[in-house]
Formats: C-alpha cells, sequence, structure tokens
C-alpha cells in the first residue's frame, strides 16, 4: 500500500513504513498498523463516522538532507531556517521527528489521539501559527527554544489556549500529577518544587510512622484522632497532587512567559537572545538530581529518629 507510507497510524501515530502490515477501515479507510488494529478492536476515527466521511492522506514531512541549508515546506514550498518548527509563511509543521498534524476540513477531519505525539487541539489551528506567531507579547519561536524544540510541540498548543481571552488556565499533565515536586524541580521551577517536597514530607510522616511502628503495641497507632490525621494528610497530598496536575502547565507558562521579557528586556542584541531561552528554560537533571537527594537525606534523618525508639 504504497500511498499509506509516510502516513500516521490512526491509532499510535507512528507512521508506515516499508513491510508494516497495514489494515484499512471498510467505512471510512482510515489506515493502521495489523497490530494497532487488534488493540483497538474497532476503528476509532468516530468523527470521520459520525459525518459520513472518508480518511485523506496528511501532508508528508520529510526530514531535511544532512547537507541542507534549509527546510522546504512541504505545503508551500517556501525555505525555512533549518531550526524553524513551523514554516513562517503557511505554519505547517517542519520537524520530522515530532510532527504536529494540522487541522483538516470538516470533511478530512480525523478522531483526536489525545495525548498521543502529532495531537493538535481543535481550538489550534497550526495552518495559521508560525515562529512569529504572538503569544502575549512573546512568539511561538521564543517559547519553543525555552521549553525545548523536542516537547514544544506539546506546550505551544497548551501556551497558545492559554493566552487567549477564553482558553482558561485548566490542563492536565500526569508527571506533575504523580510526580509533583520533581516535574517543578525538571522544569526549573524550585520554589514550587520546594513547596510541593515539604507538602509531601510533612503529610507522609503517619504514613511514615506507621510503616516503621507498625508491630510495636504503640497505643497511638490505632487511636482515632491518629487515623482521622492519617486521612486528612492522605486528602491533602491528593488535593496538592491534582491540583498540580491541573495547574502546573499554566505556572510552566506563567514562568516561561516573564523568563523571556526579562531576557528581552536585558539582552538587546535579538541574536543572543536565544541561547538565554534555551539556558534559563528547559529541563534540568541537576536540579532533579537535587531533590532527589534532599529527599533521600531526609528520609535517613527520619528513619535515623524513628528506628532507635523502636529498639
Amino acid at each position: 500500500m504504497p500511498k499509506y507510507i509516510g502516513q500516521p497510524c490512526t491509532s499510535c501515530r507512528n507512521v508506515f513504513k516499508e513491510g508494516d502490515e497495514i489494515v484499512v477501515c471498510p467505512e471510512c479507510g482510515s489506515p493502521y498498523h495489523k497490530e494497532c488494529y487488534r488493540l483497538e478492536g474497532k476503528c476509532v476515527n468516530t468523527l470521520l463516522h459520525e459525518s459520513g466521511s472518508e480518511w485523506h492522506p496528511e501532508p508528508v514531512v520529510m526530514p531535511a538532507p544532512a547537507n541542507a541549508t534549509d527546510r522546504v515546506c512541504p505545503n508551500c514550498g517556501t525555505h525555512n531556517n533549518l531550526e524553524a518548527y513551523f514554516c513562517t509563511n503557511c505554519g505547517t509543521p517542519l520537524s520530522a521527528d515530532r510532527p504536529v498534524r494540522p487541522i483538516q476540513q470538516p470533511d478530512q477531519q480525523q478522531a483526536p489521539n489525545m495525548g498521543m505525539p502529532g495531537y493538535m487541539p481543535p481550538y489550534v489551528n497550526v495552518r495559521t501559527v508560525s515562529n512569529d506567531t504572538d503569544i502575549d507579547g512573546n512568539t511561538v519561536g521564543e517559547y519553543s527554544a525555552y521549553v525545548g524544540k523536542n516537547k514544544a510541540y506539546y506546550y505551544i498548543p497548551k501556551f497558545l489556549r492559554f493566552a487567549s481571552k477564553n482558553g482558561g488556565k485548566f490542563s492536565f499533565n500526569l508527571p506533575a500529577f504523580f510526580l509533583s515536586p520533581f516535574w517543578f524541580f525538571y522544569r526549573k521551577m524550585p520554589q514550587w518544587g520546594i513547596l510541593t517536597l515539604v507538602l509531601s514530607i510533612v503529610t507522609g510522616i503517619p504514613t511514615i510512622l506507621q510503616y516503621f511502628l507498625y508491630g510495636t503495641g504503640m497505643a497511638f497507632l490505632n487511636s482515632a484522632g491518629f487515623a482521622m490525621i492519617a486521612m486528612l494528610c492522605g486528602l491533602v497530598n491528593w488535593i496538592m497532587s491534582f491540583a498540580c496536575g491541573i495547574f502546573g502547565n499554566y505556572l510552566y507558562y506563567r514562568k516561561a512567559k516573564a523568563d523571556i521579557e526579562y531576557i528581552k528586556a536585558n539582552e538587546p542584541d535579538v541574536t543572543r537572545r536565544e541561547p538565554l531561552y534555551v539556558q534559563k528554560g528547559g529541563p534540568s537533571v541537576a536540579y532533579l538530581a537535587i531533590s532527589l537527594a534532599v529527599l533521600f537525606a531526609v528520609s535517613m534523618v527520619i528513619s535515623a529518629v524513628i528506628m532507635p525508639g523502636v529498639g
């Protein structure tokens, strides 16, 4: 099936390659890897089914040759810088390894694959987005450099929504939910990382006491008051995690906006700003390692205090 080579699987969004086993929905024509279709159990392109439309190929973004000096847009033919994330003329995505799916016409629209690389929410029309597109006073290109181009496909749509009048402040970030303190440290937001780490440790004390002192015969562990305190601490911890998951992306957007505006105000040379965006933004393995080391040290201190009492 040559016409499907280079197109994304409707389920996993990985592009088809030569030799892949491809199956096609008999109703709408959406292509799948054979194993993906087996796992789904049915065609998940419900939008096409509901509208009675058929699947149409998406624009294929080819990687630039090793000796290329620019990247040619597959949609309009415009020559763009090799580092460009979107075509400066029509907004078509130019990242071959992290394609962002353009919004299609209603009769061509495919079912969204929430959370999959390549999914662009319906409120963002990437054909109107370029590196120069304004996001509340800064550009898409500046935010892409700040968050890291390999993560721009995830954060840029959310930043566009946060900056819009009716976009709201809500989205959901799974790492921020499950690993709140470490996600904040990883994204260079140490003040939020410290706050959530301290709160996690404090609300985890009842659990720590139950773990280390279980079976020691200490009566307070079985008291109604201790049980109430443990329940309230667990509830506070869940509320904190849920709030971080919902507002984490917005807090990161506010930090990115403030950092970019600070750099622009203090660095008049435009050509020297992008390295500063990269340095100030992006992830930090060092911050993450420090937070893990602090947590380990605190756990050692707590165990050293409790264990003698157990003996």
